[in-house]
């Protein structure tokens, strides 16, 4: 996959908390749940890396534990999450790395909110070398 170079030195400003989903002035934020957005920074529905917004007290819109085909891997930038399932809480720093169908969340945001950096991978298959 090719990726486009792009740099900031500051966040992009997020959505106004309460902004419909499909709100126009949101862009180039998009909704992916209630209260969740997300601000492409590079890739496609297969491979990105995005940053992620969940505005204060927003919810997972999963009430069971979460699971996917993809790898995942998370660093939280501001706020946190508490993992309703653990009832363990992630602040600042906090780093996840997920392999496809390791079972998380759902997850609460912080009264703050949460800002998380979050990257996006299929998941390779393969196969021993065969000797010739």
């Amino acid at each position: 996959m090719t990726f486009n170079e792009k740099e900031f030195s500051t966040p992009p400003l997020r959505p106004p908390v309460g902004t419909p989903p499909d709100s126009e002035s949101a862009l180039p934020w998009y909704s992916i749940a209630p209260g969740v957005w997300e601000f492409l920074l590079n890739g496609n529905t297969q491979e990105k890396a995005v940053l992620q917004w969940w505005e204060p007290s927003a919810s997972s819109a999963q009430i069971e534990p979460i699971t996917h085909s993809y790898i995942e891997e998370v660093c939280t930038l501001r706020g946190g999450l508490e993992d309703l399932t653990l009832g363990q809480s992630w602040g600042i720093g906090a780093y996840a790395y997920r392999q496809p169908g390791m079972k998380h969340g759902p997850y609460r945001a912080t009264r703050e909110g949460c800002l998380q950096f979050v990257k996006i991978m299929q998941a390779r298959h393969t196969s021993p070398e065969r000797d010739s």
